[in-house]
């Protein structure tokens, strides 16, 4: 093998079955397709440049085309390193190290790999913003299905205020769409060049690598040759990027689990994505939430472990950065998979309209509503509000009774106790205020539940879904057309 002259020794078995040989098959599935198609453009920058003739541009191409239609899993070999010098054995066994050599010049494995991670990382980042823009539209779906849909919002676990499912999910479609937009924003770092860095301080020879930018669907170039091969903060990006918008998924999970529980019964996950118990018949697990909430971790895990890793690298390359992305894969897989889930688990989740409705009604959440109708009728200040209500609420709990009986009678008494004036009102006004649809439907600030504010924010939600499927479009199309060319005869 061309390479290891210099050690006059076999790789040990071990290593070349049980290290190498894994490594090169995970690189073979996540970027055989690029290996090939970036050697294509070295050639014909190659061609471009003079540095070979059109027949020794044609012959490595068609060599290369010869090891993409001919280079499976069972050609693997531990003993040939990696994935590059397994295709380079094969390639060169096709058309001759006198002009298949000449594929070589002026570069390293060093830059061949660092382009190869960045092109497969973007692909994979495609793939995820695509998930993250498909459990979106069907969040969006469910915001507009229960938009008028009742339900008890929740700070510290307990009671605050009623909102309503429409108005969670687009609190939710907000979130993921800044998620989005550090995806956007790593896929910008990661989308640079740095073929023709060689080995760690370029090369002699006249490449031309803004060709090699274009030819390759890069949208920009990674400058310094040792930053080129030495740096991988991209893919720390990415990882981070993914890890925040696991968290956001761990908590939509969280959130769907505790509806789903026999104590709240706000909702029920449908038989199709369900478990049952092997000794309790009664059992209906709502597994896939505690499957996204798991699965959600591992990219986070990943994170923190590269960053451990790259910070105890010299600034140079080495194999720990190999190391690095080899960690990606299963993390991205099971990221991109959680995000599958969730959205499968949302596709067969219902909710019980009725019993938000009623339990928003009974557990004091839109008592604060009617501060703010004190506030209003009788021109006091807002803390004066809240202490009426809270005793209010103080005395209808230790008699252990019910929001039904906050009346004009009980406001009197705690009004005159509280501020040492008594508080005239209706028990109409009283319980029209307490009602959870009118309270939600009183809400007119942005952001808030309120029927033109959840109206505006479904409809900022559609147009950002709309702005990312044409920006993910758009960074793919670039891509494409420039493998397009790739594949053009010379």
């Amino acid at each position: 093998m061309r390479g290891r002259n210099r050690l006059k020794a076999e790789m040990s078995p071990f290593f070349r079955k049980e290290i190498a040989e894994p490594g090169i098959l995970l690189e073979y599935r996540h970027g055989f397709e690029e290996m090939i198609l970036l050697n294509k453009a070295y050639a014909k920058m190659l061609l471009q440049q003079k540095i070979i003739s059109i027949e020794e541009a044609r012959t490595i191409l068609e060599g290369l085309d010869y090891v993409r239609d001919h280079f499976t899993e069972q050609d693997i070999d531990g003993k040939y390193e990696e994935l590059y010098f397994n295709l380079e054995q094969k390639f060169l066994q096709k058309v001759g190290i006198a002009v298949g050599g000449r594929l070589h010049t002026g570069r390293s494995r060093n830059d061949i790999y660092a382009t190869l991670w960045r092109m497969e990382t973007r692909k994979s980042i495609w793939t995820l913003c695509e998930e993250v823009i498909a459990l979106q539209r069907r969040m969006l779906k469910l915001a507009h299905k229960y938009r008028d849909c009742i339900m008890t919002g929740y700070t510290h676990m307990q009671p605050a205020q009623p909102i309503t499912v429409g108005y969670y999910y687009t609190a939710a479609i907000e979130a993921l769409g800044r998620d989005f937009d550090r995806l956007r924003e790593a896929y910008e770092k990661t989308n640079q060049e740095t073929l023709g860095a060689a080995a760690l301080a370029g090369t002699g020879f006249p490449i031309d690598r803004k060709a090699l930018e274009e030819m390759l669907g890069f949208e920009g170039i990674v400058t310094n040759a040792m930053d080129c091969v030495g740096n991988k903060d991209y893919l720390l990006e990415t990882e981070s990027a993914v890890s925040i918008l696991m968290v956001h998924l761990s908590r939509f999970a969280q959130d769907h689990y505790i509806w789903c529980t026999d104590e709240f019964g706000y909702a029920v996950v449908g038989g199709e994505i369900a478990i049952v118990s092997s000794i309790m018949p009664q059992k209906k697990n709502p597994v896939t939430l505690e499957m996204v909430k798991a699965k959600a971790s591992n990219m986070i895990g990943t994170f923190v472990s590269g960053c451990a890793v790259a910070k105890n690298t010299l600034f140079s390359l080495c194999m720990d950065l190999f190391e690095m992305h080899a960690t990606y894969w299963p993390a991205w897989e099971t990221s991109r998979d959680a995000l599958r889930l969730f959205h499968e688990t949302l596709k067969y989740f219902t909710f019980h309209k009725e019993r938000m409705y009623e339990a928003a009604k009974s557990n004091f959440s839109t008592v604060t509503a009617l501060a703010d109708f004190l506030v209003r009728k009788h021109d006091i200040s807002f803390s004066e509000a809240h202490d009426i209500v809270a005793d209010m609420v103080n005395v209808l709990a230790e008699s252990q009774k019910e929001i039904t009986e906050m009346n004009a009678s009980l406001l009197k008494e705690s009004s005159e106790q509280v501020i040492g004036r008594a508080l005239e009102s209706t028990d109409d006004e009283i319980w029209t205020v307490l009602d959870p649809l009118l309270n939600v439907c009183g809400k007119t600030s942005l952001g808030s539940p309120g029927e033109e504010s959840l109206r505006q924010m479904l409809e900022m939600s559609d147009a950002m879904i709309s702005e990312q499927e044409s920006w993910l479009e758009e960074r793919k199309d670039v891509v494409r057309k420039a493998y397009d060319r790739i594949q053009k005869q010379i």
